[in-house]
């Protein structure tokens, strides 16, 4: 396996080379300076001297094995390659399920995981145990577990996807080989009326948090006027993001869900009254953390007497604003949503008439 000097003249950019022969075929390096590709061929020498007595110490057997190994692979770099990914994959730590799942627990509490979201990861996760190491789990065991889940078509959907995050957490520290959890079959679950708010509840909720916890009120605002998402919500700086002078949105690459940075503007005047508001009598409320938005949410709905259903806010924002303005790519720009807008349409039309919309965008302070 020698190797010699193979400049190229035609080669502008790295003319200087060097060539050899590996598993039959013929291999190139090209350089820049001459320097280069005659420091190559020292370190590449020097390495086959170092290599070739451990070569003639190989038992018969051991040399058998290396050639079936050339012979199936094709190159010894090709048989190196392969080593080092069969030593990545197997190189995995016993850790107990019961230790892995704290970890991980522990870990999204620290970052700063809502309570609803925590209750979820522990209550799937308690569902599933095994009395091996994490790494002992097989897609049949996934699989088993899944089937056996009892409860309605759309929890055993949330628990699976659950499952699936909480196997590749395991899987990026090392735990687990793969997610066995990926390919579990998953219920199929037809498509649900999108629960949101009517304009007399709107109100209600807007005049609980005004009466009992004012320090809500903005985020309150935000998500029913501007439609934003509650971890969007809590990213915000409300002396940064919350242009009042230009009635506009900052979403900044680093809080928006796609990592795209976006100015909003267009909002219905209503909402920077509220804020404006807000600023004057709450200042504090534009500051909450997720957990307290949560606790707030809640809440406002016992004091208001009203029933919240999961991405109620949001989803009372989208209703009326495509019933107001009947374009879903007006709507989509307010929500940031740059994805196929007749989606808006296919959940939101016909939810409410523009009667209804006009009403929304006029509950004020």
């Amino acid at each position: 396996m020698g190797i010699s000097v193979y400049d190229r003249k035609d080669r502008k950019k790295k003319p200087f080379g060097a060539k050899w022969t590996e598993g039959g075929k013929r291999k190139f390096q090209f350089f820049e300076a001459a320097q280069d590709r005659d420091d190559y061929i020292k370190k590449f020498n020097a390495k086959v001297k170092k290599v070739g007595p451990a070569m003639m110490s190989l038992s018969a057997s051991d040399a058998v094995i290396m050639a079936e190994c050339l012979k199936r692979v094709g190159s010894g770099s090709e048989v190196l390659r392969a080593v080092d990914e069969y030593a990545r994959r197997t190189k995995i730590d016993p850790v107990a399920y019961s230790d892995a799942r704290k970890e991980f627990l522990d870990e999204k509490l620290n970052t700063g995981a809502s309570d609803d979201y925590l209750r979820h990861l522990r209550n799937t996760t308690d569902k599933f145990s095994t009395d091996g190491p994490v790494s002992s789990v097989t897609a049949a065991d996934a699989r088993c577990w899944a089937s056996e889940l009892s409860n309605a078509p759309i929890t055993n959907l949330n628990d699976i996807n659950w499952m699936v995050l909480f196997w590749n957490w395991l899987k990026d520290r090392g735990y687990a080989r793969e997610n066995v959890f990926a390919t579990v079959p998953t219920p199929k679950i037809p498509e649900t009326e999108p629960e949101f708010l009517t304009v007399a509840d709107a109100k209600a909720l807007l005049g609980a948090a005004q009466k009992h916890f004012p320090d809500a009120l903005a985020y309150f605002a935000i998500s029913l006027f501007a439609g934003l998402r509650s971890s969007a919500i809590c990213r915000l700086d409300g002396t940064q993001h919350l242009r009042f002078e230009q009635h506009g949105i900052l979403i900044t690459g680093e809080n928006a869900k796609n990592s795209r940075r976006q100015f909003i503007d267009g909002h219905e005047p209503n909402l920077w009254e509220w804020l404006e508001w807000c600023k004057e009598n709450a200042p504090a409320g534009f500051e909450l953390n997720a957990r307290l938005w949560e606790r707030r949410r809640g809440q406002v709905a016992v004091k208001a007497k009203v029933k919240m259903p999961k991405n109620a806010l949001r989803h009372s924002f989208c209703t009326y604003h495509c019933a107001l303005y009947g374009d879903a790519g007006k709507t989509a720009t307010l929500l940031n949503h740059r994805g196929n807008v007749s989606i808006l349409y296919q959940h939101y039309k016909g939810n409410a008439t523009k009667a209804e919309a006009q009403k929304f965008f006029k509950i004020r302070p």
